[in-house]
């Protein structure tokens, strides 16, 4: 216990606390939401609180439905972490505190977990024909192209995680060179008030922690959608609802 104390106090990197306090966070959120809901009257509309939680859960469940189908469900409360935990690591250097999205670990693990889901729905659905595509396109007697195939199969997860972590961090080495700029700048004037920042920051911040941080939150979560739909057949639906549909028919 002492170890693990010692290293969250003084070796654990400040990208993964600010992650831990984000996390805490949406923990705290998320228990406050589902006691409003719990207490909302279902009899009146919901307002406040219960009304952007029953949004946030709708509008997730159905944009899984239209690409998924509603077998995905299960996957709503990632998705729904996504939304939320993405943005508010993206914002921390609003508050100056170190981004979780420029530590690669934090993108690679949430890019995992979508990969491994790609990965369980394509044996799920292609079952063997999954085995056989690494040989492909030639027959499965003659693997030429396996390692080839092997880093197709692992390219989503580069992508996805790459992707974010690259665009945090060439944002966060861009806002502190121009604090460095504006900073020597201001210091010939000033001495130690930064005061060409108050003019030019503002701006990137908008643009790199705000507008940048829900496109790249778009993009992540609706690429994890895409990606896994391409390896269903199709929008695959609860068989009690199936049936359901066929008696009535």
């Amino acid at each position: 216990m002492e170890k693990i104390w010692d290293y969250i106090v003084n070796k654990m990197p400040g990208e993964l606390m600010v992650s831990l306090i984000v996390m805490l966070i949406i923990a705290i959120v998320a228990i406050v939401f589902g006691c409003k809901i719990k207490k909302a009257d279902p009899t009146k509309p919901t307002k406040g609180v219960a009304m952007l939680a029953e949004w946030l859960v709708e509008f997730s469940t159905n944009t899984i439905d239209e690409y998924l189908g509603d077998a995905y469900e299960f996957a709503v409360p990632y998705f729904i972490f996504l939304i939320t935990y993405i943005p508010l690591a993206f914002m921390s250097g609003l508050f100056g505190l170190a981004s979780p999205m420029t530590y690669y670990t934090i993108p690679l693990c949430l890019a995992l977990v979508t990969w491994i889901t790609i990965q369980v729905s394509a044996i799920r659905f292609q079952k063997i024909e999954y085995f056989k595509s690494f040989t492909s396109p030639l027959p499965t007697w003659l693997p030429l192209f396996i390692p080839i195939n092997i880093l197709s199969k692992l390219s989503p997860l580069l992508s996805l995680s790459i992707r974010m972590f690259g665009n945090a961090l060439a944002g966060s080495i861009l806002m502190f060179l121009v604090y460095w700029a504006t900073g020597s700048l201001s210091s010939l004037i000033f001495e130690h008030l930064n005061v060409f920042a108050l003019f030019v920051t503002p701006v990137l911040h908008a643009y790199f922690d705000v507008f940048g941080t829900f496109v790249q939150t778009l993009i992540f979560v609706l690429l994890s959608m895409l990606l896994i739909a391409t390896e269903i057949p199709a929008p695959v639906h609860k068989k009690k609802k199936v049936k359901k549909e066929e008696k009535s028919c």
